[in-house]
Order: C-alpha cells, then structure tokens, then sequence
C-alpha cells in the first residue's frame, strides 16, 4: 500500500473527528457532556484544534506529524475510556470507532515513519 496515501487518510480523519464533535455539539448543545464529566467538554473543544495541527503536520512535516498523532492519539483514548468506563448509557459507537482509529495509528505509524526519510 502506498504510504503517502495511508498517511493523506490518516491526517484527514483528524478534521472529521473534530467535524463529528461539532455535530453532536449542533446535535445537543454547547456545553452537553452525557455521562462524563463537565471539564471534558472543554477536553473535546482543545482536541478539536490538536486536530487541525495534527493534520497538517502530518501533511507537510511527516515526521513531527506522527509523533503528535500518536500523542494526540494515546491522551484522546485515555480521556475517552476514563470518562466512558462502561457501556451503561448505550452501545457508545464514537468510543468503538476512536479505538479502531486508535489502532490503526499504532499500528501504522512504524510503517509510516521507516518509509520516510
């Protein structure tokens, strides 16, 4: 597989999680949090804007690029599986897809960063 294209999709799934959060920001409200606690709304704002540095470091300095998306990465699941223990309120897809994402970034990122000089 061609790493320029692997590491093109893996900057652009950033902006879409910061998208996604905008929308269930439109969906329930400024300051909702669910389950977790109050100050992770303001966790989620802050990782909005990583998101947007993220990507474009992956897009033009590869390699800092990866050494923040497996940053961003590591803190974001953390905070999610911390402020989301259980699955009490419903099956929580968003958790199930930032954790596939997750791995996919770990997994990716030596393949990705061996191919670059």
């Amino acid at each position: 597989m061609n790493q320029v294209l692997v590491r093109r999709i893996m900057a652009f799934s950033f902006p879409l999680g910061a998208l996604g959060h905008f929308w269930w920001v439109w969906r329930h409200g400024l300051l909702y949090h669910g389950p977790a606690p109050a100050w992770a709304v303001w966790f989620w704002y802050g990782l909005c804007a990583v998101d947007v540095v993220v990507c474009a470091l992956l897009l033009t300095r590869p390699r800092a690029g990866l050494v923040m998306t497996v940053a961003t990465m590591a803190v974001s699941l953390v905070v999610n599986w911390l402020c989301f223990p259980t699955f009490e309120n419903g099956f929580n897809l968003v958790l199930i897809g930032l954790t596939t994402f997750g791995v996919f970034v770990f997994v990716a990122t030596p393949w990705l960063w061996l191919g670059h000089d």
